[in-house]
């Protein structure tokens, strides 16, 4: 089934969903540091051991996780629509 042109690609709508949630969960954790320890030397201090590397090879996948299920379910809700 060939989706209209003015509605977004399926793969379009899993890295929407991926980039918004990635952005505001590093963003939450972020301002949570803040309020724990009121700076932010655990971030820097990652950069200096390469931990950073897991943390955001750890939050791209579940971003992706999520963005695949975030996308289906709004396909799905459009095609339901569509025929209701």
């Amino acid at each position: 089934m060939k989706t209209p042109s003015n509605l977004p690609s399926f793969w379009n709508l899993v890295l929407r969903f991926a980039i918004i949630f990635v952005l505001v969960v590093m963003a939450i954790e972020i301002i949570f540091e803040l309020f724990k320890y009121g700076n932010l030397n655990a971030v820097l201090n990652s950069f200096k051991d390469n931990s950073w590397i897991n943390y955001l090879a750890i939050k791209l996948t579940i971003g992706l996780a999520y963005g695949l299920f975030m996308a289906y379910l709004t396909q799905k809700r459009i095609k339901k629509q569509k025929r209701g």
